[in-house]
């Protein structure tokens, strides 16, 4: 429920041993390149190092007692390649620390969850461009502090929720990038086991990887990462505030949209006609629960001198758990405006359930050009209050009152009453929101 499989697969102890593998196979390649050791050494690593062979419970077990997986890793893994080739196995994990590995790791499967969310983000961000152009010109009442306000669109609510996720997305990639970065500086971050030869080295196994170089180690500085998980956290956020707004506007007295439904998708156990907005339920629960995963990580910065002690640790569990929540939300906001049901003549018929004082302000805004927009301010707020306390419509109120007859005719009130009159930039902005997304993403939009 608070994953998807590809993440989870990309997360999993078999896609750690994996990535620390392609760690210690691509290292020992680097330095049989530079000529630190023997060629057929590097070849009977790659040929022997297989992830299938090596024991998940067992390492599981050894960890606890060695502070982290590297270490029994490392151990199993030289005895593996040592069934088979003795001498290959005198060079495994030549010059690197436990951190190394285990940093290189994340940093990879990092990459490839990564590359998961990001794609739900660009199929989630179609779906709402495909809203934005479709409903720019569905009229709905705008609402603040959960009020009735004055007309918006359902296209310009779709462009504000366009906007947030592809600059959440922007932001994940960004840090994503700077986050790909090698970790390589053996026992204290000097490399001095490899003598004058350890830049060389890290340069191969970064290019070998596919990952930055940075200008020194980073075992203690863990920056790039925490800025990663927070990308993620303001992900989930924007996330979030898309639930919100979906499931407020599929509340039954609102029912402006209709949630997916379907065999099995939010029933209830007990009652028959429920519909409820699972997804949105999901989405929210990540919402809550990410700024917390992301608290631990800032937390997780402080750590003391060339290696951390708990604060590298506390990383393990909650970086992927912050990719999984994350996945999940993107997924499930993506399902739901894929396949939720517009109701724009609900939308309208709900603009019309305050009896026009929706447009109190533009007829304000008229009056104040001749009384001033304190005075027409206080003429409009007083007719209505006059309007709700009798349940009757605002236009009544305003042609029986001589102080809005004598300066605006029945015409022009008539026309300040008109929804589709008042939703100035409206459409420009819409318009602005697809262009700006478009040039981000070029080709991969609409």
């Amino acid at each position: 429920m608070f994953s998807t499989p590809p993440v989870c697969a990309s997360l999993n102890d078999q896609a750690q041993l994996k990535a620390m593998v392609a760690f210690e196979v691509a290292l020992a390649q680097a330095e049989a390149t530079l000529g630190l050791i023997p060629e057929e050494a590097a070849q009977g690593i790659a040929a022997h190092a297989q992830v299938e062979n090596l024991d998940i419970p067992a390492l599981a077990l050894e960890a606890r007692a060695a502070g982290n997986v590297a270490i029994p890793f490392v151990k199993r893994l030289t005895a593996l390649i040592a069934e088979q080739d003795t001498e290959a196995a005198r060079y495994v994990h030549w010059g690197a620390t436990s951190q190394d590995v285990l940093d290189t790791a994340t940093v990879l499967q990092l990459r490839n969850a990564v590359s998961y969310i990001r794609q739900d983000c660009i199929e989630l961000e179609h779906c709402l461009a495909g809203l934005v152009i479709k409903y720019q010109d569905t009229i709905l009442p705008g609402r603040t502090w959960l009020q009735h306000a004055v007309p918006t669109t359902f296209g310009l609510k779709a462009a504000g929720w366009l906007t947030a996720a592809s600059d959440a997305r922007y932001g994940l990639e960004g840090a994503l990038q700077k986050a790909c970065m090698l970790q390589f500086g053996g026992a204290a971050g000097t490399l001095a086991s490899l003598q004058n030869r350890g830049l060389g080295v890290a340069e191969c196994l970064a290019r070998s990887l596919d990952l930055t170089l940075p200008p020194l180690p980073w075992h203690t500085l863990r920056g790039p990462l925490v800025e990663c998980g927070s990308a993620l956290g303001l992900l989930c956020g924007v996330m979030g505030k898309l639930a919100r707004d979906l499931s407020l506007m599929m509340q039954t007295e609102v029912a402006e949209l209709s949630p997916p439904g379907g065999k099995a998708q939010g029933g209830s156990s007990t009652m028959p006609h429920k519909k409820n907005p699972v997804d949105c339920a999901i989405a929210l629960s990540v919402a809550t629960q990410a700024p917390g995963l992301v608290s631990t990580l800032f937390s997780c910065m402080v750590q003391e001198h060339e290696r951390g002690l708990g604060g590298w640790h506390a990383e393990w569990q909650t970086l992927p758990a912050l990719l999984r929540l994350t996945a999940a939300s993107v997924e499930r906001m993506k399902h739901t405006v894929t396949c939720m049901q517009v109701l724009p003549a609900v939308m309208g018929h709900n603009l019309e359930k305050t009896h026009g004082l929706t447009m109190a302000e533009s007829v304000s805004m008229a009056l104040a050009v001749q009384l001033g927009k304190e005075k027409a301010h206080h003429i409009l707020q007083e007719l209505s209050h006059q309007a709700t306390d009798n349940d009757q419509p605002l236009f009544d109120f305003l042609m029986k009152d001589s102080r809005i007859t004598t300066v605006l005719s029945y015409e022009k009130i008539s026309s300040l009453m008109n929804p589709s009159h008042y939703l100035g930039s409206s459409q420009v902005f819409c318009k602005r929101a697809l262009e700006a997304w478009r040039k981000r993403n070029n080709a991969e939009c609409l």
